[in-house]
């Protein structure tokens, strides 16, 4: 089975709600759902799955955060940059998969989970180091029925 970021299949790309976009230097996060909560957690799936295959990654535990900013993109920013410093830090902690647990819309503040494992180099492979997410051409569409978000992030 080939790995997170190499599933070419439409069908399961679709299921899983996010893709990896070409870019000269970097990689974009393209995600979506339903909502824009839907669409917040495919795009932090989608993190982790460019680091490590997330088929190899077991729900072992829980990881909870909070993020908050000072607009919609600060607020994707910090959801981004928060779960991936527990990557980068102990516990080393990657998802297989992220639920919203509240999310304020007026006050730009997320608190969410994630449920995975502390990355184990005996288990896990490393495919790729993401450094940092970027504001560079970020974008959340909203639309009835369906939200969009891309973001660069620093390979």
């Amino acid at each position: 089975m080939p790995s997170t970021s190499m599933i070419e299949d439409r069908s399961e790309i679709e299921n899983r709600r996010f893709e990896y976009l070409d870019h000269p230097a970097d990689i974009q996060l393209h995600s979506w759902g339903n909502k824009v909560e839907e669409a917040f957690e495919a795009c932090l799936v989608s993190m982790f799955g460019y680091m490590t295959d997330l088929a190899k990654v077991e729900e072992q535990y829980e990881f909870y955060w909070k993020a908050s900013g000072d607009s919609m993109d600060g607020l994707l920013f910090q959801f981004l940059d928060e779960a991936l410093n527990s990557f980068h830090a102990e516990p080393c902690f990657v998802a297989k998969r992220v639920e919203i647990i509240r999310f304020d819309r007026e006050k730009f503040e997320i608190e969410f989970r994630g449920f995975g494992e502390s990355f184990d180099t005996s288990k896990h492979e490393t495919e790729a180091d993401i450094k940092s997410p970027t504001y560079s051409n970020m974008q959340i569409i909203e639309k009835p029925g369906r939200c969009d978000i891309y973001v660069i992030v620093d390979i």
